[in-house]
């Protein structure tokens, strides 16, 4: 005669016929809770969406440049977030903010103050808008551009590789008075040394300095 395994369980005493009672019990309890937790969770309403916000870590004062270690991004509801919110600080990173933020305050892109020449240049850079000699050789340039600056009667270069940040608009001249178009200049980011070479070599009158910008490669 075959033996059944595990005999307290399922052997014919009235024991084993007490314990197979007991788990089919328990069996049935553990099915059940089972099936009320799948319930639960199915009724459980879903989290909101979220978005990631970038908030000031510490008070800033308006026209303070934003850096590193001045912002955190953070995770909050959708329905929460203000039109327009940063959700990267690395993409303000050397902006400028128009206006005064607290500590945890979002940022937004109202609150940034308009983009420059100057935004972003090197602290060993100093943005110098200067005029060009020969007005004709601006439309030669483009911004981003390296160009070498010489002084308005030529000699050594004054800067052998400064980076151009911005162009005048062209303006006509006015054929009513009788002036000529006036003097094109542009934004030339130079080191500071580089600065006194062309603000002592240009001519002294008052203004911007007079320079010739000669575009390279």
């Amino acid at each position: 005669m075959k033996t059944l395994p595990f005999p307290g369980v399922t052997g014919a005493s009235r024991r084993a016929g007490w314990r197979r009672h007991v788990l089919r019990r328990v069996a049935a309890a553990t099915l059940l809770s089972t099936a009320l937790l799948l319930v639960l969770l199915e009724l459980r309403p879903l989290a909101p969406p979220s978005t990631t916000v970038v908030i000031a870590r510490h008070p800033m004062a308006a026209g303070s440049v934003l850096g590193p270690g001045d912002l955190d991004a953070v995770h909050v509801p959708a329905a929460q977030a203000q039109p327009g919110h940063v959700r990267d600080p690395a993409e303000v990173t050397g902006r400028r903010i128009g206006s005064a933020l607290a500590t945890g305050e979002a940022l937004t892109a109202t609150r940034l103050a308009p983009r420059s020449a100057a935004d972003g240049l090197a602290v060993s850079l100093t943005a110098l808008h200067v005029v060009a000699a020969d007005p004709d050789s601006v439309t030669l340039l483009h911004v981003g551009q390296r160009v070498v600056v010489y002084g308005p009667a030529g000699g050594p270069a004054l800067a052998q590789s400064a980076q151009l940040l911005a162009i005048d608009p062209s303006q006509p001249a006015d054929p009513l008075s009788g002036r000529d178009a006036p003097a094109r200049g542009v934004v030339l980011a130079l080191e500071r040394g580089e600065v006194q070479k062309v603000l002592t070599t240009s001519d002294a009158a008052p203004g911007a300095p007079v320079v010739h910008i000669i575009g390279t490669g």
